[in-house]
């Protein structure tokens, strides 16, 4: 049996975490964005994210159909922005692991440094062009696979540039928690936006490109000619309509219907 390197009190903030997950209602995904940012708390890591992908594995992009998002913010959200229109594949550490090949349901936790060592992490152009400006570094990963072939639901976490790297005891307790909490995060997944798109009306689905292309409030109603109360109202009914309670959380949720044309062709291995 191996040796186990879990830290008592974060062992002990994860119960408390699991305990204060169960008293939140099932609907409106409030567990998982609690659970997802009390992880992130507790881990002392910078952002983190949970995703469904649907093309995961050897020689697959990755295809982002579901994202919980959670301490990401205008610096740190376009690395994501780019990985959900270029693929999953075009980060490296995720590209070597998508060549591991568990079992079915199968749950493997890494780290970084497991996967890719210094020499092919920082001259990979992911890390030069998309990660290094968003001053994010270090990063943890955890995959569980489906019964489906090359769907898994990924948890990831990232630390700033000059953070002390996640180790061992870090490893584990994200394992503990995609073991207990992953059933958690398997909300279904966005099949109807189309439909929930085609329900707004037609300033509230200009308002909705708009907010997609990262156009402020005063930005979208001098485009619009409209006021920017009336905008507020727009995207209050948009979050409504989408579930969701922010900006950055609507983005999240369209994040995985990203346009084919758009993708980045993925460097070679």
């Amino acid at each position: 049996m191996k040796p186990s390197h879990l830290r008592g009190h974060q062992v002990r903030a994860l119960v408390r975490l699991l305990n204060e997950a169960h008293e939140l209602p099932e609907s409106q995904g409030e567990r998982p964005r609690h659970l997802l940012s009390g992880m992130r708390r507790i881990l002392g890591a910078t952002c983190g994210a949970c995703v469904l992908d649907r093309d995961f594995g050897p020689g697959g992009r990755g295809d982002f159909v579901s994202v919980v998002l959670e301490g990401w913010d205008g610096t740190t959200l376009p690395t994501v922005e780019f990985l959900a229109r270029a693929g999953s594949a075009f980060q490296p550490a995720i590209r070597a692991l998508m060549h591991r090949n568990p079992e079915p349901a199968a749950l493997v936790t890494t780290t970084r440094r497991e996967l890719v060592d210094d020499r092919g992490w920082y001259g990979a152009p992911f890390v030069e062009h998309h990660l290094g400006p968003a001053h994010l570094d270090d990063s943890l990963y955890s995959i569980r696979r489906s019964d489906e072939p090359s769907v898994v639901q990924g948890i990831g976490f990232y630390r700033e540039r000059n953070e002390r790297p996640f180790d061992d005891a870090d490893r584990e307790l994200l394992h503990l928690f995609h073991a207990e909490c992953g059933a958690m995060f398997d909300t279904p997944e966005p099949a109807g936006d189309d439909a929930l798109r085609a329900g707004l009306a037609p300033r509230e689905r200009q308002t909705l490109e708009l907010l997609l292309r990262g156009l402020t409030d005063k930005e979208i109603a001098g485009q619009l000619g409209i006021s920017r109360f009336t905008v507020n109202q727009y995207t209050k009914s948009i979050y409504r309509r989408f579930g969701v309670q922010s900006r950055t959380a609507l983005l999240a949720r369209l994040l995985g219907r990203p346009a084919p044309a758009s993708r980045a062709r993925m460097p070679a291995s």
